[in-house]
């Protein structure tokens, strides 16, 4: 029979065993816990086989002209354009109905979950390159939209920058010129990837949502398409790995 003084003294050493077991599993398995808190751009740059945070990765590429960012591989400018997409996606799984018909200034069902004309859903981000900073010309991108089925490009961009205020005031001014990037892969950056089209044509992130009977969004699909006009009607892309991302509840 086991003795008071042992008993104590087994629970102490099973103790000790469990801290020690803890501490090994946590050297093990810290990248992957490090990993799960630390966000979608972690994630991402840690897959990279580097550290760099949001604004690190808009310190590297966020004026840099077409013809130099291509000289990055595109499946590294990829992952951050996709990083930016998940991040946004993972704030949008916070709304409800009745705040996004607010933000993209709509009421129509349709539009917000991707069905009839466009089966994309609403704009949460619209742009056109105007002037690629290629041949010592100036970056210059104009910031398009801002109209019914179509955030704020403002509001957005501080949803990017990790500002997820849903209260800001729609910015109404529908085009504006700014001098950096958002969004960074070939597809992306390509101010027309169609040939034989005369006009504008634009990249744009779209969103589409699927809702419980609340009204509370339950799971959201991004994609970064582009957009150009051909025989009078819009047609649409999807870019190059920046397309389907879905999040879900």
């Amino acid at each position: 029979m086991m003795k008071l003084g042992q008993k104590g003294q087994s629970l102490v050493e099973l103790a000790l065993l469990m801290c020690f077991v803890v501490v090994v599993f946590l050297a093990i398995n810290w990248d992957g816990i490090r990993d799960g808190a630390g966000g979608a751009y972690q994630k991402m740059a840690d897959s990279m086989g580097t550290k760099l945070s949001r604004a690190e990765i808009e310190d590297m590429y966020n004026r840099l002209s077409t013809s130099d960012l291509r000289q990055i591989d595109n499946a590294e400018r990829i992952a951050a354009d996709k990083a930016t997409i998940t991040a946004l996606g993972e704030f949008l799984l916070t709304l409800n109905k009745r705040e996004l018909k607010t933000l993209f200034s709509t009421d129509s069902d349709a539009l917000l979950e991707g069905r009839g004309s466009n089966p994309f859903g609403v704009a949460v981000f619209d742009y056109n390159i105007v002037n690629a900073g290629d041949n010592g010309e100036a970056l210059k991108i104009k910031l398009r939209g801002n109209q019914g089925g179509s955030i704020s490009n403002q509001q957005t961009i501080q949803w990017m920058q990790g500002n997820f205020d849903k209260e800001t005031a729609n910015y109404a001014k529908k085009d504006e010129y700014v001098s950096n990037r958002f969004f960074y892969s070939d597809d992306a950056i390509e101010p027309k990837p169609v040939a034989d089209v005369t006009g504008e044509q634009s990249a744009t992130l779209r969103a589409a949502f699927a809702f419980d009977s609340d009204g509370n969004v339950t799971s959201v699909t991004l994609n970064m398409t582009r957009s150009y006009q051909k025989n009078g009607k819009w047609e649409r892309t999807t870019c190059d790995g920046l397309s389907n991302i879905v999040l879900s509840k």
